[in-house]
Protein backbone atom coordinates (compact mmCIF):
# COMPACT_ATOMS: atom_id res chain seq x y z
CA UNK A 1 0.00 0.00 0.00
CA UNK A 2 2.82 2.38 0.91
CA UNK A 3 4.41 1.77 -2.49
CA UNK A 4 1.14 2.48 -4.28
CA UNK A 5 0.68 5.70 -2.27
CA UNK A 6 4.23 6.75 -3.07
CA UNK A 7 3.67 6.23 -6.79
CA UNK A 8 0.38 8.10 -6.63
CA UNK A 9 1.96 11.04 -4.80
CA UNK A 10 4.81 11.10 -7.31
CA UNK A 11 2.36 11.16 -10.22
CA UNK A 12 0.37 13.95 -8.56
CA UNK A 13 3.55 15.95 -8.09
CA UNK A 14 4.54 15.52 -11.74
CA UNK A 15 1.02 16.45 -12.86
CA UNK A 16 0.98 19.56 -10.69
CA UNK A 17 4.38 20.64 -11.97
CA UNK A 18 3.24 20.07 -15.56
CA UNK A 19 0.06 22.08 -14.95
CA UNK A 20 2.03 24.92 -13.36
CA UNK A 21 4.47 25.01 -16.26
CA UNK A 22 1.84 24.81 -18.98
CA UNK A 23 -0.22 27.63 -17.43
CA UNK A 24 2.79 29.88 -16.85
CA UNK A 25 4.01 32.73 -19.02
CA UNK A 26 5.74 31.81 -22.25
CA UNK A 27 9.48 32.25 -22.52
CA UNK A 28 10.62 35.41 -24.39
CA UNK A 29 11.91 33.33 -27.30
CA UNK A 30 8.51 31.62 -27.68
CA UNK A 31 6.74 34.99 -27.66
CA UNK A 32 9.03 36.27 -30.41
CA UNK A 33 8.56 33.11 -32.46
CA UNK A 34 4.79 33.60 -32.22
CA UNK A 35 5.23 37.24 -33.31
CA UNK A 36 7.22 36.02 -36.32
CA UNK A 37 4.37 33.71 -37.30
CA UNK A 38 1.87 36.56 -37.01
CA UNK A 39 3.74 38.40 -39.78
CA UNK A 40 2.91 35.71 -42.33
CA UNK A 41 -0.79 36.58 -42.49
CA UNK A 42 -2.13 39.87 -43.82
CA UNK A 43 -0.04 42.70 -45.34
CA UNK A 44 1.65 45.01 -42.85
CA UNK A 45 3.80 48.14 -42.90
CA UNK A 46 7.21 48.23 -41.24
CA UNK A 47 8.58 51.77 -40.96
CA UNK A 48 12.34 51.85 -40.59
CA UNK A 49 14.11 54.83 -39.05
CA UNK A 50 17.85 55.41 -39.00
CA UNK A 51 19.65 58.23 -37.23
CA UNK A 52 23.35 58.98 -36.93
CA UNK A 53 25.04 61.52 -34.70
CA UNK A 54 28.63 62.43 -33.93
CA UNK A 55 30.56 64.40 -31.32
CA UNK A 56 32.68 65.83 -34.14
CA UNK A 57 31.30 69.19 -35.31
CA UNK A 58 32.83 68.85 -38.79
CA UNK A 59 31.36 65.39 -39.39
CA UNK A 60 28.03 65.89 -37.60
CA UNK A 61 26.30 67.35 -40.67
CA UNK A 62 27.66 64.60 -42.92
CA UNK A 63 26.26 61.88 -40.66
CA UNK A 64 22.92 63.65 -40.29
CA UNK A 65 22.53 63.48 -44.08
CA UNK A 66 22.33 59.70 -43.73
CA UNK A 67 19.29 59.94 -41.42
CA UNK A 68 16.18 58.54 -43.06
CA UNK A 69 12.73 57.08 -42.53
CA UNK A 70 11.56 54.31 -44.87
CA UNK A 71 8.05 52.80 -44.84
CA UNK A 72 8.01 49.29 -46.31
CA UNK A 73 4.84 47.32 -47.07
CA UNK A 74 5.26 43.55 -46.78
CA UNK A 75 2.69 41.31 -48.44
CA UNK A 76 3.92 37.73 -48.44
CA UNK A 77 6.65 37.58 -51.09
CA UNK A 78 5.69 41.01 -52.43
CA UNK A 79 7.11 44.27 -51.12
CA UNK A 80 6.77 48.02 -51.73
CA UNK A 81 9.23 50.61 -50.44
CA UNK A 82 9.38 54.40 -50.66
CA UNK A 83 12.65 56.20 -49.84
CA UNK A 84 13.57 59.87 -50.01
CA UNK A 85 16.74 61.79 -49.27
CA UNK A 86 17.60 65.49 -49.26
CA UNK A 87 20.84 66.19 -51.07
CA UNK A 88 22.14 69.74 -51.53
CA UNK A 89 18.65 71.19 -51.17
CA UNK A 90 17.07 68.69 -53.55
CA UNK A 91 14.84 65.76 -52.64
CA UNK A 92 15.55 62.48 -54.39
CA UNK A 93 12.76 59.91 -54.14
CA UNK A 94 13.07 56.21 -54.98
CA UNK A 95 10.10 53.84 -55.03
CA UNK A 96 10.56 50.07 -55.35
CA UNK A 97 7.72 47.62 -55.92
CA UNK A 98 8.43 43.89 -55.96
CA UNK A 99 5.41 41.86 -57.11
CA UNK A 100 5.09 38.46 -58.78
CA UNK A 101 8.87 38.25 -59.44
CA UNK A 102 8.94 41.64 -61.16
CA UNK A 103 10.55 44.71 -59.62
CA UNK A 104 9.57 48.26 -60.58
CA UNK A 105 11.81 51.23 -59.75
CA UNK A 106 10.78 54.87 -59.99
CA UNK A 107 13.49 57.48 -59.22
CA UNK A 108 12.39 61.10 -59.25
CA UNK A 109 14.21 64.40 -58.65
CA UNK A 110 13.84 68.00 -59.81
CA UNK A 111 10.50 67.26 -61.44
CA UNK A 112 11.89 64.42 -63.54
CA UNK A 113 11.51 60.66 -63.10
CA UNK A 114 13.13 57.50 -64.44
CA UNK A 115 10.96 54.37 -64.46
CA UNK A 116 12.53 50.94 -64.94
CA UNK A 117 11.47 47.34 -64.39
CA UNK A 118 13.08 43.91 -64.43
CA UNK A 119 11.96 40.29 -64.13
CA UNK A 120 13.89 38.40 -61.44
CA UNK A 121 14.68 34.76 -60.80
CA UNK A 122 14.54 33.27 -57.31
CA UNK A 123 18.22 33.98 -56.58
CA UNK A 124 17.88 37.60 -57.70
CA UNK A 125 14.76 38.08 -55.59
CA UNK A 126 16.67 36.85 -52.54
CA UNK A 127 19.53 39.25 -53.31
CA UNK A 128 17.16 42.16 -53.89
CA UNK A 129 15.33 41.61 -50.59
CA UNK A 130 18.66 41.18 -48.79
CA UNK A 131 19.82 44.55 -50.07
CA UNK A 132 16.56 46.46 -49.83
CA UNK A 133 14.28 44.53 -47.50
CA UNK A 134 12.80 45.77 -44.23
CA UNK A 135 15.06 44.13 -41.69
CA UNK A 136 16.95 45.22 -38.63
CA UNK A 137 20.69 44.45 -38.86
CA UNK A 138 20.33 41.94 -35.99
CA UNK A 139 17.51 39.82 -34.57
CA UNK A 140 16.76 38.20 -31.23
CA UNK A 141 18.41 34.90 -32.22
CA UNK A 142 21.78 36.69 -32.16
CA UNK A 143 21.62 37.43 -28.42
CA UNK A 144 22.43 35.08 -25.55
CA UNK A 145 19.91 36.54 -23.09
CA UNK A 146 16.27 37.59 -23.52
CA UNK A 147 14.38 39.17 -20.59
CA UNK A 148 10.67 40.05 -20.73
CA UNK A 149 8.61 42.39 -18.58
CA UNK A 150 5.08 43.78 -18.73
CA UNK A 151 4.62 47.54 -19.22
CA UNK A 152 1.28 49.26 -19.83
CA UNK A 153 -0.27 46.07 -21.18
CA UNK A 154 2.63 45.40 -23.53
CA UNK A 155 5.57 42.99 -23.37
CA UNK A 156 9.00 44.59 -23.48
CA UNK A 157 11.85 42.21 -24.28
CA UNK A 158 15.42 43.32 -23.67
CA UNK A 159 18.13 41.48 -25.60
CA UNK A 160 21.65 41.32 -24.15
CA UNK A 161 24.83 39.32 -24.75
CA UNK A 162 25.18 39.84 -28.48
CA UNK A 163 26.88 36.95 -30.29
CA UNK A 164 29.84 37.19 -32.64
CA UNK A 165 27.40 36.71 -35.54
CA UNK A 166 25.36 39.66 -34.29
CA UNK A 167 28.46 41.83 -33.87
CA UNK A 168 29.46 41.09 -37.45
CA UNK A 169 26.00 42.05 -38.72
CA UNK A 170 26.10 45.36 -36.84
CA UNK A 171 29.66 46.08 -37.99
CA UNK A 172 28.72 45.32 -41.60
CA UNK A 173 25.83 47.81 -41.34
CA UNK A 174 28.09 50.56 -40.07
CA UNK A 175 30.84 49.68 -42.55
CA UNK A 176 28.41 50.09 -45.46
CA UNK A 177 27.37 53.48 -44.07
CA UNK A 178 30.98 54.65 -43.73
CA UNK A 179 32.17 53.16 -47.03
CA UNK A 180 31.62 56.37 -48.98
CA UNK A 181 33.64 58.27 -46.37
CA UNK A 182 36.50 55.80 -46.42
CA UNK A 183 36.06 55.19 -42.69
CA UNK A 184 36.24 52.26 -40.29
CA UNK A 185 34.52 51.70 -36.93
CA UNK A 186 34.71 49.64 -33.74
CA UNK A 187 31.52 48.69 -31.90
CA UNK A 188 31.03 50.04 -28.36
CA UNK A 189 27.86 49.99 -26.24
CA UNK A 190 24.70 48.39 -27.62
CA UNK A 191 21.04 48.22 -26.58
CA UNK A 192 18.29 46.22 -28.33
CA UNK A 193 14.69 46.29 -27.12
CA UNK A 194 11.60 44.70 -28.73
CA UNK A 195 8.04 45.64 -27.77
CA UNK A 196 5.09 43.29 -28.39
CA UNK A 197 1.42 44.27 -28.27
CA UNK A 198 -1.28 41.62 -28.35
CA UNK A 199 1.38 39.08 -29.30
CA UNK A 200 2.52 41.05 -32.35
CA UNK A 201 5.54 43.20 -33.01
CA UNK A 202 4.90 46.84 -32.18
CA UNK A 203 8.46 48.18 -32.33
CA UNK A 204 12.15 47.33 -32.31
CA UNK A 205 14.82 49.77 -31.16
CA UNK A 206 18.56 49.38 -31.55
CA UNK A 207 21.05 51.90 -30.19
CA UNK A 208 24.80 51.54 -30.38
CA UNK A 209 27.93 53.65 -30.28
CA UNK A 210 31.07 53.40 -32.37
CA UNK A 211 34.57 54.71 -32.28
CA UNK A 212 35.07 55.59 -35.93
CA UNK A 213 38.11 56.62 -37.91
CA UNK A 214 37.26 58.97 -40.75
CA UNK A 215 39.91 60.87 -42.68
CA UNK A 216 42.54 59.74 -40.16
CA UNK A 217 40.59 61.27 -37.29
CA UNK A 218 39.01 59.29 -34.43
CA UNK A 219 35.45 60.32 -33.59
CA UNK A 220 32.49 58.92 -31.66
CA UNK A 221 29.41 58.00 -33.69
CA UNK A 222 26.03 56.94 -32.32
CA UNK A 223 23.59 54.98 -34.45
CA UNK A 224 19.91 54.52 -33.65
CA UNK A 225 17.76 52.20 -35.74
CA UNK A 226 14.11 51.64 -35.10
CA UNK A 227 11.18 49.82 -36.65
CA UNK A 228 7.49 50.33 -35.97
CA UNK A 229 4.73 48.04 -37.23
CA UNK A 230 1.18 48.76 -38.37
CA UNK A 231 -1.35 46.15 -39.40
CA UNK A 232 -4.67 47.94 -39.92
CA UNK A 233 -6.03 48.92 -43.34
CA UNK A 234 -2.88 47.95 -45.23
CA UNK A 235 -3.54 47.43 -48.94
CA UNK A 236 -2.07 44.47 -50.80
CA UNK A 237 1.07 45.20 -52.82
CA UNK A 238 0.30 45.59 -56.53
CA UNK A 239 2.21 46.63 -59.64
CA UNK A 240 2.14 50.37 -60.45
CA UNK A 241 -0.94 51.45 -62.41
CA UNK A 242 1.39 52.79 -65.12
CA UNK A 243 3.53 49.64 -65.28
CA UNK A 244 3.43 49.74 -69.10
CA UNK A 245 5.40 52.99 -68.99
CA UNK A 246 8.40 51.36 -67.27
CA UNK A 247 11.44 50.51 -69.40
CA UNK A 248 12.65 46.90 -69.24
CA UNK A 249 16.25 46.72 -67.94
CA UNK A 250 18.57 44.13 -66.41
CA UNK A 251 18.67 43.16 -62.75
CA UNK A 252 22.12 44.79 -62.45
CA UNK A 253 20.67 48.08 -63.70
CA UNK A 254 17.99 47.93 -61.00
CA UNK A 255 20.49 47.12 -58.25
CA UNK A 256 22.76 49.95 -59.34
CA UNK A 257 19.99 52.49 -59.75
CA UNK A 258 18.69 52.76 -56.21
CA UNK A 259 19.83 55.10 -53.51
Amino acid sequence: MKKILSIALALMLVASLFAFTSCGEKEPKEMLQDADKALSGKPYVMTMKMNFNSDNADMKEVFEMMNMEIPVTIDGNNMAMDMSMDLMGQTISTKFTLVDKSVFMNVSAAGMSVKQKATLNDEQIKEFIGENGAEMPVDYTQFANLAAEKKDGKTVITCTGITDEGKKAINDEMASSLESLGGTATLGDLSYVITLKDGKYESMNLTCSYTATVMDESITVSMTMGATYSYDNVAAVAAPSDAADYTEVSFDDIMGGGM
